[in-house]
C-alpha cells in the first residue's frame, strides 16, 4: 500500500516540477532563433511579378499572364497602353497561399466559361482553374494532378478536352475539360516516333483538327534531347553561338521541313527580351509577346515584320527593370576565394 504523502511534501513536488518545466522552456527557447523569424541581412530577388505564360481573350477585351516569381496571375485591360516608363495597375491580381499558384508556367483562357487555366510547372503538378472574377487570395473553381513538369496548356473547343504537356516524359497528356483531382487521362501522345523533346507549348487548332507543340528539348549547348533521352550536342563548329535570339518566326502552317520563315519580328525596336509566351488575337489582328527579361508583354500587328515596335506595352515593373533571371533555384555553393554565390537554376 503506498502511504499518503503530507500536503508540504506534494507542494514541493509541484514547485520542483515548475521550476524544472520552466528551464526546459527557457532551455527550449534558447535553443530557437530569436526573434523566431530572422530576417536576411539582405537579399536577392525580383520584387516584382515576372511574365511567363501569356493569353489574350478579345471577346473580354483581357490580357492575362502568369507569374512564377510571386506565384500569381496578372489581369490586364487588353486596350491599354503602358505611359512611358511606368507600370501597368492590373485589372485583377490573383495571389496568396489559397490559390495553388506556383511556378505558373502557360495560361489559356476559356472565354465562353470565363475562365483561366494555368500550369504549375516542377513542382507542385498542377492546372489550376480560376474564374475570370477572381481576385486577391481566391481559391480556384479546380485543381487537377497532371504529370511531373508540365508547361503547355490547349483547349479543343469541340472536343470539350484539355491539352497539358509533360516535359521530362516528351508527353501530351489529354483529359476532359472539366477534369479534377486525381483524374487518368483520356489518351496520350508519347514515344520516339512522335519526335516530343521537352514539349512546352501547344496550340490547339479546332478548324483544320490539329495539334502543334513546340519542342524545346532540341538543346543548342550541352545535350539534345531527341525524346528518347540525352544524346551529344553538335561540335563547336556546328552549333550555333547563341541559344535563342529574341525573335518570333512566323511560317507557313502547311510547309514542313527546312523551311524558312515567312516573317520574322527581331530587332532592337522591337521590345522582345527573353520571349516565354505567345498569344494570337485572330479578331483583332495582334499577337502579344510576354518578355521574361523585363517584366513586359508586347502587342504586335499580326502582319508585323522586321524591326517594328509593339502596338502597346503592359509592364509588372517600371520600364528598364531586369529580372535576375532566378526559375527554380535549388542548392547552392560560396565561392570563398572570389567572393560569389553560385546558384543553379
Amino acid at each position: 500500500m503506498f502511504k499518503r504523502l503530507p500536503c508540504w511534501a506534494i507542494a514541493l513536488a509541484v514547485v520542483v516540477s515548475w521550476a524544472a518545466l520552466s528551464r526546459s522552456r527557457a532551455d527550449d527557447r534558447r535553443s530557437k532563433p530569436f526573434p523566431e523569424d530572422i530576417p536576411a541581412a539582405r537579399m536577392v530577388a525580383d520584387p516584382y511579378p515576372a511574365f511567363n505564360g501569356i493569353a489574350v481573350d478579345p471577346e473580354n477585351n483581357l490580357v492575362v499572364a502568369s507569374d512564377p516569381n510571386r506565384k500569381s496571375l496578372l489581369l490586364y485591360d487588353r486596350l491599354h497602353n503602358t505611359a512611358e516608363g511606368t507600370q501597368t495597375v492590373p485589372v485583377r491580381h490573383i495571389i496568396g497561399p489559397e490559390t495553388y499558384i506556383g511556378m505558373a508556367a502557360a495560361v489559356i483562357l476559356d472565354s465562353k466559361r470565363q475562365e483561366i487555366y494555368t500550369a504549375n510547372n516542377d513542382i507542385e503538378d498542377t492546372v489550376v482553374v480560376m474564374p475570370y472574377a477572381a481576385n486577391g487570395n481566391a481559391k480556384p473553381a479546380r485543381v487537377l494532378s497532371v504529370p511531373h513538369q508540365a508547361w503547355g496548356l490547349a483547349l479543343g473547343r469541340s472536343s470539350d478536352e484539355l491539352a497539358v504537356t509533360a516535359e521530362i516524359f516528351n508527353a501530351v497528356v489529354f483529359y476532359r475539360r472539366e477534369a479534377k483531382g486525381v483524374e487518368a487521362p483520356m489518351r496520350v501522345i508519347r514515344g520516339p516516333k512522335t519526335r516530343l523533346a521537352d514539349p512546352h507549348g501547344i496550340y490547339w487548332d479546332d478548324t483544320h483538327g490539329e495539334i502543334g507543340v513546340a519542342s524545346h528539348g532540341n538543346f543548342r549547348g550541352v545535350v539534345q534531347n531527341t525524346g528518347g533521352g540525352c544524346s551529344p550536342a553538335p561540335s563547336k563548329e556546328e552549333a550555333p553561338s547563341e541559344n535563342g535570339n529574341n525573335s518570333v518566326l512566323i511560317f507557313d502552317r502547311e510547309r514542313g521541313g527546312n523551311v524558312a520563315p515567312v516573317r520574322t519580328i527581331h530587332g532592337d525596336q522591337t521590345g522582345i527580351n527573353r520571349p516565354m509566351g505567345l498569344s494570337v488575337d485572330a479578331k483583332n489582328g495582334e499577337i502579344w509577346v510576354s518578355n521574361y527579361g523585363d517584366h513586359s508583354a508586347l502587342a504586335f500587328d499580326s502582319a508585323a515584320d522586321g524591326n517594328v515596335t509593339p502596338k502597346r506595352i503592359l509592364r509588372s515593373a517600371p520600364a528598364g527593370t531586369s529580372t535576375p533571371g532566378f526559375g527554380n533555384p535549388m542548392a547552392l555553393a560560396y565561392d570563398t576565394k572570389r567572393g560569389e554565390i553560385l546558384v543553379p537554376n
